[in-house]
């Protein structure tokens, strides 16, 4: 169901790569600059064909032609084949110009017009799904009496058909049609007061209104009326004495994807970041590693890395999480800053990383002004986080890594941007034998994915690759310094 209309086929070990130097947006822009040199090119030989035209009659050129019939005559006459000539090459330079100009447009065009009817069709299913959310509801609640493991079979389902994700892109008909109907109107904002029926005819207007993110953020504050998913308080951030065993200075996007695992683990070593410190020849580079999601409860308790961040930063909100990740940041460069009794961290470029949560984050902050006028963001990493809708700049160089069969990336129902800027990577990986989407969105596989991308010769790849180079050189200019913050959810 996504409508990506550019991309190369898999590469030999089966990654796919979108957007980047080598991207379709890339030559279509390549294209469109094209057409305005043939335009100038064309603009320029106008002026000499007119000047080849008028030397013709130049009285000079006549008066020789009285003097000497013969070579005046041939001097007018070449030069009038000149301007002849010049003007009929022109015409086809110009109707090439405007050849290549409309397939440009042509594409843009027809790539708009797939996007408004994917969503449009994504609005309208999920539409459908919000009247008819008590039904749905109550129809879960029979499997699951009857023995039907309704998750389990939601799994499986989202792993055959990985478009289905797709429809989460679709948040402004689910609060639609949740408003259009009776018994969960209550639960949430009032309808738009331009609305008076329930027929789906009517929503046109009302989809044109509400977008993704609004739609988010109206889920969430409605259940923040039942004390779920309310992000309210403050962050408390706490350097550790020392970052937890097997962290290790970083050599490649493998390591940087597989330290994720080290830092994440919600279980023994729960709400952490990582900020490394990178030695160059001048200065310092620094990596912020984010984390996933470690709590699924809907109320949200101390821990920021839990479902309440999953929404609110999907509806682009501030979150206490994203506060407690700059004040990381912050106090990891002002101790180094002390340490080396220097202006260590300040312009210094930053890398931001995070998997499925933690790539909702990275993303947030590189598109917050507030965080990017702090801090010097060069480039995000992404993995299984769904970010296409993230407004970060052109100026950021963005990895994505994506998996075929993962639900979570697809939860905003777009492609990720295709631009020089912005490289998406997706492999279909999966266990033989495993039919689970929710193991295709595991860190493990991810870490094999980032293995193979280290090694791809993809030009988009390569480009992302050298222009990061300085943020994986580990101890190579001298040793990395790892520090680890627990962060906190403080209630005010």
């Amino acid at each position: 169901m996504r409508w990506e209309l550019g991309g190369r086929a898999p590469d030999p070990v089966g990654l796919l790569v979108r957007g980047g130097p080598g991207g379709t947006a890339v030559g279509v822009e390549s294209l469109e600059r094209a057409a305005v040199d043939l335009a100038r090119v064309a603009r320029e030989g106008a002026q000499l064909a007119w000047r080849a035209g008028a030397a013709a009659v130049d009285v000079d050129v006549v008066a020789g032609a009285l003097l000497s019939r013969a070579t005046g005559v041939a001097a007018m006459a070449g030069l009038s084949d000149v301007g002849i000539g010049l003007t009929a090459e022109l015409a086809a330079l110009l109707e090439l110009a405007g050849a290549v100009r409309a397939a440009g447009a042509a594409y843009r065009a027809g790539e708009a017009a797939v996007a408004r009817a994917v969503e449009d069709l994504q609005d309208r299913v999920m539409a459908v799904g919000g009247l008819l959310a008590p039904e749905l509801l109550v129809g879960c609640l029979a499997l699951h009496s009857l023995g039907v493991d309704v998750p389990g079979l939601v799994d499986r389902v989202a792993f055959d058909h990985p478009q289905v994700a797709d429809l989460a892109g679709g948040a402004e008909g689910l609060v639609l049609g949740l408003q259009a109907d009776p018994l969960t109107a209550p639960l949430l904002r009032p309808p738009p007061p331009h609305r008076d029926d329930d027929d789906l005819d009517a929503f046109d207007d009302a989809f044109d209104d509400l977008d993704y993110e609004d739609a988010v953020a109206v889920l969430a504050d409605s259940a923040a009326r039942w004390g779920l998913l309310d992000d309210r308080g403050r962050a408390r951030v706490t350097p550790e004495p020392a970052p937890r065993p097997g962290a290790l200075a970083l050599g490649s996007l493998r390591d940087l994807v597989a330290d994720q695992g080290n830092v994440g683990d919600g279980e023994d070593y729960a709400g952490h970041v990582r900020v490394i410190e990178v030695a160059q020849p001048s200065g310092s580079v620094w990596i912020v590693e984010v984390s996933g999601t470690q709590e699924w409860d809907p109320r949200a308790g101390d821990n920021p890395f839990d479902l309440t961040t999953d929404l609110r930063s999907m509806a682009q909100q501030s979150t206490v999480l994203a506060d407690g990740v700059q004040q990381a940041l912050a106090q990891a460069q002002a101790a180094a800053r002390v340490g080396h009794g220097s202006s260590a961290g300040v312009a210094a470029p930053v890398l931001l990383v995070g998997h499925s949560l933690g790539g909702i984050a990275a993303a947030g902050l590189a598109s917050s002004p507030r965080f990017t006028a702090r801090h010097r963001v060069t480039h995000v990493v992404t993995v299984g986080a769904p970010v296409a809708r993230m407004p970060v700049p052109p100026g950021i160089e963005v990895l994505s890594l994506e998996h075929t069969r993962d639900p979570v990336p697809r939860l905003d129902g777009r492609p990720n941007p295709d631009r020089a800027s912005w490289v998406t990577v997706t492999r279909d990986a999966y266990e033989d034998g495993d039919s689970r989407a929710s193991t295709v969105h595991d860190l493990g596989g991810y870490v094999e994915t980032a293995a193979l991308v280290d090694d791809s010769s993809d030009a988009s790849v390569a480009a992302w690759r050298s222009s990061s180079a300085a943020f994986f050189e580990g101890d190579r200019h001298g040793e990395a310094v790892i520090r680890d913050y627990a962060i906190r959810r403080v209630r005010p």
